[in-house]
C-alpha cells in the first residue's frame, strides 16, 4: 500500500485529531505496525521532505522517524539510468543525507552546468562562445508581443538576441517555474487559450485531443502507450515515463491543476509508485481526482482510495 506523505504526516499526528480520524488513522498504523499492511517509502517522499527542510529544519527529524518506522525502511525507488522501479531496504536517515548532499551541488545557473578543470570545462567554454556567436532568429522578438509570460521567461534573449541567451533563459525558467507556481500557471493558462485562435492548426489539436482522451478499454496499459507514445523519452524505464507524461499533460490541460510546479513532479512520481503497488492512499482531492483519471486512462489496477474510504474499497481483480 502506497501511501502519500500527507497520510503519514496525518498518523505522525493523530493524538491532535478528532475522534472519527483518529481511529482512522490509528486503525492504518495499527495493520502497519502488525506487518498487515506493507507500504514503502520512496525518493518522492524523500523529496517532500527535502522542501520542508528547506523552509524549516525543526520537524524533519520526526517526520524522518515517522517514515522510517511505518516503512521499515522497505524503500520503492526510479534510480537514474535504471529502466526498472528498484524494492529494496534502505535507511531513510541515510537516503535524506544523500539526497540533502546532492541538494548542495545543485547548479544555479546554465554556465556552471560544466565548471571544473580539465578538457571537458575547456570544450564546453568553446561551446559557450559558439553559442552566443549564434544570433537567434529575426522574427523571434514578436514572442514578446503574445503574453507577458514570454518576458519572464525569456529577460536575456529579449536584450543579447543569442543561443546561450536563450539556453540560458530556459535553464533558469526550469528553475523559476519550481519556486513560483505563478510562472507555470500564466504559461499553461496562455497554452489554453491560445487554442481556439490558432484555427490553422485545428487538426493537430484535435489529434492531441485524442491522444489525451481516455484511451479505448480494448486495449491494455502497454498497447495504449505504445500507440501515443512520444519518439523522445524520459526515462529508460517505460512505466515510469507513461504516467508521468500523461501526468504533466493532465495538468497542462487544467484538469486539477496542482498549485507549484515542484509538487506537481514530485506527485506525479509517488503516482507512478502508487502504480505498482495494491493501492494509493491519499488525502488530498487534487491528487485523488487526478490519478484515479490517470490510472483509468491508462488500465492501472491499482485501487485509488482515500484514508476513510480505504476499508470499504475493494481490488481489483
Amino acid at each position: 500500500m502506497y501511501l502519500d506523505w500527507n497520510v503519514f504526516n496525518k498518523i505522525e499526528k493523530k493524538e491532535n485529531l478528532d475522534p472519527q480520524e483518529k481511529s482512522t488513522y490509528s486503525l492504518i498504523e495499527d495493520l502497519i505496525l502488525q506487518d498487515k499492511i506493507f507500504t514503502p517509502y520512496s525518493n518522492a517522499h524523500i523529496n517532500d521532505l527535502l522542501r520542508g527542510y528547506q523552509k524549516s529544519k525543526e520537524y524533519v527529524p520526526k517526520h524522518l522517524d515517522t517514515l522510517k518506522r511505518l516503512s521499515g525502511n522497505l524503500c520503492i525507488t526510479q534510480y537514474w539510468g535504471h529502466n526498472k522501479v528498484t524494492w529494496h531496504y534502505r535507511d531513510v536517515n541515510e537516503f535524506f543525507d544523500s539526497a540533502l548532499d546532492d541538494l548542495s551541488f545543485t547548479h544555479k545557473r546554465f554556465t556552471e552546468l560544466i565548471d571544473w578543470d580539465g578538457p571537458e570545462s575547456v570544450l564546453m567554454d568553446i561551446q559557450y562562445s559558439l553559442l552566443k556567436m549564434k544570433p537567434l532568429p529575426d522574427n523571434f522578438g514578436e514572442i514578446f508581443k503574445a503574453h507577458p509570460i514570454f518576458g519572464v521567461m525569456f529577460p536575456k534573449s529579449r536584450t543579447e538576441r543569442n543561443m546561450l541567451a536563450l539556453c540560458q533563459d530556459i535553464f533558469d525558467f526550469s528553475q523559476n517555474a519550481m519556486k513560483d507556481y505563478t510562472i507555470y500557471k500564466s504559461l499553461r493558462s496562455y497554452l489554453n487559450q491560445s487554442r481556439p485562435k490558432l484555427k490553422a492548426h485545428s487538426d493537430t489539436f484535435r489529434k492531441v485531443d485524442r491522444a489525451m482522451a481516455e484511451t479505448p478499454k480494448q486495449l491494455n496499459f502497454d498497447e495504449a502507450w505504445e500507440k501515443f507514445v512520444p519518439k523522445n523519452k524520459t526515462s529508460d524505464n517505460p512505466a515510469f515515463q507513461k504516467i508521468t507524461d500523461v501526468y504533466y499533460k493532465t495538468d497542462l490541460s487544467g484538469y486539477k491543476s496542482d498549485e507549484r510546479m515542484a509538487n506537481m513532479i514530485d506527485d506525479s512520481i509517488h503516482v507512478y509508485y502508487g502504480s505498482q503497488c495494491d493501492y494509493f492512499v491519499t488525502i488530498d482531492d487534487r491528487c485523488f481526482s487526478k490519478t484515479s483519471k490517470i490510472y483509468s486512462t491508462l488500465n492501472v489496477p491499482t485501487v485509488v482510495c482515500k484514508p476513510e474510504d480505504l476499508f470499504r474499497s475493494k481490488r481489483k481483480e
